[in-house]
């Protein structure tokens, strides 16, 4: 609609802005549309410039502040420019403010006689149409009703002018013997004032015109065929009588007979537009009784189904092995149901005038934020705290509880009601401070029993070193004196005798290893870890290289991967590789080829390594006792050992945060595998 309206705002200030032009460059055409017209005075065609840019600014209003003061600015402008042009007319003293603009091309036009000024009727025009701008500007209902009539007023003298310009009646367009309205003028003003009414339509009279009613679209319809059709009628009788000259009389009543003839047409047009409204509006009428017909039995059946639902609800409400309580958005109680009854021991009808945003014992208790969150349309979970049923009316006992609250809203978002189910948390609540009061007591038996264990490891650990240590001496003494028996009395004693002496040098020799194993097992667990970076290939080949040194004659195919580093205790993870490398050394002394092979490989828990060979292996049966103190899977006679090598090495992972253990099958070799969480794959 407003871009309707920009069109005939910028139709006066386009002829405003024409007949500039034509003045400029003495374009006759532009300045007026024959030479027999009087021209549009140039300060008339500034001034409709001017006022186009007002009616946009008015009714387009970009920035409102700024918008107004220009209006105003505008108008003020015209009202001074009608003003002071009433002003010379009727003082006689020519003020010279349609003189302005082009004096001397002014001075040169004359048209019958009149040199080109600006018309009185022209003037007084200005001053109304300013007026009725600057009401406007105000955008109140009086004063933009009083605008309308002052273009109301306008619109009627530029509508006498153009008449007059038809009928050729110089005192339509002219007063006395003063220069007249050139009919662009008057054309402009017609323009400007229908816009600016259109503008106020929503004040005054302008309100019937504008409505969507039946009577605003009938005064739309006719109110162009009551200016027309007498004017068209008229100018076709002076048309004729130029012709043909008839009588008066006879004039006249071809006139009437023409206006008569045009409105019978215009009124059966009306009459049938709006018999077809009555029509359209009675069928209308017809389909909404349908409709309503219709609708009061949907709402009767969703009324029904609303009902049968509620019932339902307050069913499951009932039944709903929860204690639950609904409020209303300002926090008072609607109800509750047989389960909070039972749990409080009373009856619901003492909820009556309660209010959960009022409760202090929820205020105090820490819970009023769950709440008012709830109640400001989010759904929330309060922390356990202990209520105290009295302020209730309830008979029970105090209780834990914890509450879900939930806020019921309709499709608009706007809050119903608030459910909130009450969870009686009483029990778990004792339950959790009776485990506290067990786990209180348990702590403090395991410290108790901790203490113990480790002064029975202490004790223990001195006693395993204490023994281990005083039979080194005994053994010392029993392998040196049977050696010096050996050496000076050997050539007296016999095969046997000689045989049973070395076997006892050999099994005080067994012993004096088994001592030592234990001292090493004993130290693993007493001394401290100290972690460094340690190749783990350079390592276990130098290993390898010392143990094999010590088997003189035996040739093993000895194959090692490139391992990745560790940060270890490197003694400890010496040790590790001096017991598994020594054994794979000795499990493959009856292989008709030995060999061993050292790798590593990727896992959850990160590198594993392992050690492998073709040696006897074992029992997978008997593996439960493997990495146990003095355990063996083989006999002495076939394989020496004293039992605690592999409990070493479970030792040394355990400290280090890793783990062994082995694969095996009898007769086809064994492979150990261990871990050390301090690994570094990385480091080659």
């Amino acid at each position: 609609m407003k871009s309707k309206h920009n069109v005939l705002i910028f139709i006066p200030s386009l002829i405003g802005a024409l007949a500039l032009f034509g003045w400029l460059f003495d374009i006759e055409i532009l300045k007026r549309p024959s030479a027999s017209m009087v021209a549009m005075n140039p300060m008339s065609a500034l001034s409709f410039i001017f006022i186009g840019f007002a009616l946009y600014l008015n009714l387009n209003r970009p920035d409102p502040n700024t918008s107004r003061n220009i209006i105003r600015s505008i108008a003020l402008f015209v009202i001074f420019v009608g003003l002071s042009k009433l002003y010379s007319i009727i003082s006689g003293f020519d003020l010279g403010m349609d003189k302005i603009l082009f004096p001397d091309k002014i001075s040169m036009v004359v048209v019958s006689g009149f040199q080109n000024r600006m018309a009185p009727n022209t003037a007084f025009d200005f001053a109304v149409l300013g007026s009725a701008l600057f009401l406007s500007s105000f955008r109140k209902e009086l004063l933009s009703s009083i605008s309308n009539y002052l273009c109301i007023l306008v619109l009627l003298i530029g509508l006498f002018s153009v008449i007059g310009y038809v009928y050729q009646v110089q005192e339509f367009y002219g007063i006395l013997s003063f220069i007249p309205m050139a009919i662009h003028t008057a054309i402009s003003f017609i323009f400007c004032s229908f816009s600016l009414l259109l503008i106020n339509g929503h004040s005054g009279f302008m309100k019937v015109f504008t409505s969507k009613s039946s009577g605003g679209i009938l005064a739309r319809v006719l109110m162009p065929f009551l200016i027309l059709v007498p004017v068209s009628f008229g100018y076709i009788r002076l048309y004729l009588n130029r012709l043909n000259p008839v009588s008066l009389e006879l004039g006249v009543g071809f006139l009437m007979t023409g206006i008569i003839l045009a409105f019978f047409i215009l009124v059966w047009f009306v009459a049938t537009q709006l018999e077809k409204s009555d029509i359209a509006r009675t069928d209308a009428e017809r389909k909404l009784s349908e409709l309503n017909q219709e609708l009061e039995k949907l709402v009767s059946a969703k009324t029904m189904d609303l009902f049968k639902s509620e019932n339902r609800f307050r069913t499951i409400l009932e039944q709903f092995p929860y204690p639950v309580v609904t409020y209303t958005p300002e926090g008072i109680c609607t109800g509750t149901n047989f389960a909070w009854e039972e749990m409080w021991n009373t009856r619901r009808d003492v909820l009556v005038d309660y209010n959960i945003l009022k409760d202090p014992q929820i205020k105090e208790a820490g819970f009023f934020p769950y709440v008012e969150k709830a109640f400001n349309g989010e759904p929330a979970i309060s922390e356990p705290y202990p209520y105290d049923p009295k302020l209730i009316g309830g008979s029970g006992r105090n209780r834990w509880l914890q509450m879900v609250l939930y806020p019921v809203k309709n499709t608009a978002g706007n809050i119903l009601e608030v459910i909130v189910v009450q969870q009686d948390i009483t029990a778990s609540k004792e339950a959790e401070n009776e485990i506290r009061l067990l786990n209180n007591e348990l702590e403090e038996r395991v410290k108790v029993r901790t203490e113990q264990l480790v002064l029975a490891n202490k004790e223990l650990e001195s006693f395993s070193y204490s023994i281990s240590h005083d039979l080194r001496a005994p053994i010392r003494g029993i392998s040196g004196f049977t050696q010096i028996l050996m050496e000076d009395y050997g050539v007296n004693l016999d095969a046997e005798g000689q045989r049973i002496i070395g076997k006892i040098i050999e099994n005080a020799k067994q012993m004096g290893q088994l001592v030592d194993d234990l001292l090493e097992f004993s130290r693993l667990g007493r001394t401290e870890l100290a972690e460094r970076e340690i190749s783990m290939k350079e390592l276990a080949v130098a290993v390898y290289n010392e143990l094999i040194n010590l088997e003189s004659g035996r040739e093993i195919r000895f194959e090692i991967q490139d391992i990745p580093n560790v940060r270890a205790d490197q003694p400890a993870v010496r040790q590790l590789w001096v017991n598994l490398i020594s054994n794979a050394i000795k499990y493959t002394k009856k292989s008709k080829s030995p060999h061993i092979q050292i790798g590593s490989m990727g896992s959850q828990d990160g590198t594993v390594f392992y050690v492998k060979d073709n040696g006897a292996g074992f029992n997978m049966q008997y593996y439960h006792k493997l990495f146990g103190v003095f355990q063996r899977l083989h006999s002495n006679s076939d394989f020496e050992g004293t039992g605690v090598g592999l409990a070493i090495v479970k030792r040394i992972a355990s400290r280090h945060g890793g783990n062994v253990w082995a694969e095996s099958k009898e007769g086809e070799g064994a492979t150990f595998y261990f871990t050390l969480p301090g690994q570094d794959p990385k480091l080659k």
